[in-house]
Order: structure tokens, then sequence, then C-alpha cells
């Protein structure tokens, strides 16, 4: 009995009932009145009126019922999806918060490869496609002249040639200062002009740039760059320095 009064709707139905039954018992005794008084003929004039009256305010009444009754439960109807629609918006929510990105795709471009470069080129084009990155460079340690330096090795979506030469010292400009440091660094105000996508369609600049050490032992062998046009995440970021880790260890295995 206790659970039925929580559920208001259904207390409302069991009241409109009974209003309904005592509807019908009034129409009743008032119908059998005349009779009961020992009313003789002629006296129907007199009550038409009257019937008249009730009738229509039991209409009425039975009318406003019926309708509150079915306006509540669409409340209660539209109050459910809406908190279907809230809920659903929470795992959409939830679902867009945690990370889609797996490294299986750069494992598999790894063991793909055959040389250095190669196993560069391959983990980049994966790390970016995941990312949606707008632009991905990766570069190799290696020494000139007694310098130590780290050159573009592959590219993704750059704005140069295959054949242009693109190398840093180590502590010059932001890639090399990740080699030199053996540090990520992230830059989520990149100045415009810094980097440039271009495509058929115009250019554009990126404003968050992610550069990633490829070391191994505390020793670089390459740096991974990324230019993106939305902030990159947590997640994001330890998953570059992750495939980077992998990178190392198949350049050294």
């Amino acid at each position: 009995m206790m659970e039925l009064l929580k559920d208001h709707y259904k207390v409302g139905l069991f009241l409109a009932g009974l209003f309904f039954l005592g509807i019908i018992y009034s129409i009743y005794s008032i119908y059998s009145l005349p009779h009961e008084l020992s009313l003789t003929s002629g006296y129907q004039s007199v009550f038409t009126p009257v019937y008249t009256t009730l009738g229509i305010t039991f209409i009425l009444g039975g009318i406003t019922i019926w309708y509150a009754l079915q306006y509540k439960n669409e409340v209660i109807v539209f109050r459910d999806k809406k908190l279907e629609s809230a809920f659903a918006a929470n795992e959409a929510n939830d679902a867009g918060s945690q990370t889609t990105i797996s490294l299986e795709s750069v494992k598999a471009n790894l063991q793909q490869a055959k040389s250095t470069k190669e196993l560069m080129h391959a983990a980049l084009q994966a790390i970016c496609k995941q990312l949606d990155a707008g632009q991905g460079a990766v570069y190799a340690t290696s020494e000139k002249e007694g310098k130590r330096i780290v050159e573009l090795q592959g590219g993704y979506a750059l704005s140069i040639g295959e054949s242009t030469v693109l190398s840093y010292e180590f502590g010059e400009g932001l890639v090399g200062q990740s080699a030199a440091g053996n540090k990520t660094l992230y830059v989520d105000e990149v100045p415009d002009g810094y980097v440039k996508i271009i495509s058929g369609l115009g250019s554009a600049s990126p404003k968050y740039l992610l550069v990633v050490p490829i070391q191994e032992a505390n020793k670089t062998l390459g740096v991974m760059e990324i230019a993106s046009f939305t902030p990159i995440t947590e997640d994001q970021r330890k998953f570059v320095e992750e495939s980077a880790q992998l990178i190392a260890n198949s350049i050294n295995g």
C-alpha cells in the first residue's frame, strides 16, 4: 500500500476511478429521488435544469480529471526522455573523453619497415593519422663535423619536397632543445607562421605543437614533431611518448 501511495500517477488514477464511481452513484440517486419522494407526474420540468446542470458539471469534471492525468503522464514521459537524453549525453562525453588511440597500428607499421628511416616514417604516419594531426616530422640523430644534429627522415603533410634536407643542432630550436634535454615539449600557443600547412585549398597555421624525443637509455636517437589545430590531450601525449619508445626499441632491435 505504501508503494502505491508513493506512485502519484497511480494514486491519481485511483482517485479518478472513485470520482467516476461517485458520478454514477450521484446520477442514480438524483434520478431515483422523485420516486423516493413519491412525487406525482409533472415534476419533470422542475428537475430538468437540475439534471442538466449536474450532468454538465459531471462531464466537465470528468474531462478535467482525464486531461490532467494525461498531461501528468506526458510530463513524466517528457521528464524520462530528458533524463535518458542527459544520460546519453553523459555517455557520449565519457566516450569522447576516453582515448580511442591504439599502439597496434604503430606496431604493425614498424613490423613492415626495413630500415631506420622507414621505421620512423611509418610510425609517424600511424601516429599522425590517429591524432588527426595537421602536420608531423621525424628526425634521426647523427654527428657531422663533431656536432650532434637531428636530421629530417620523414614527414606527414609537410609543405617541403622529399629531397629537402632539414636539420637542427642539439639545442637549436624546439626540436634541438628536445634532443639535447631528452624532454617532451608541448606548446599550446604556436605563433602564426611558425608552422604552416599548405593544401590546394589554402594554408593555415596550427596552434599546438608537440615535440617528443626518441630515446633509449637516455640516449637520443631522434625526435618527433607533431602540429595540431586542436589541443593535444594528456592521453595523446602519452601515446606519442609510448610510440617513440616503440620506435627506439625497433631501431636497437
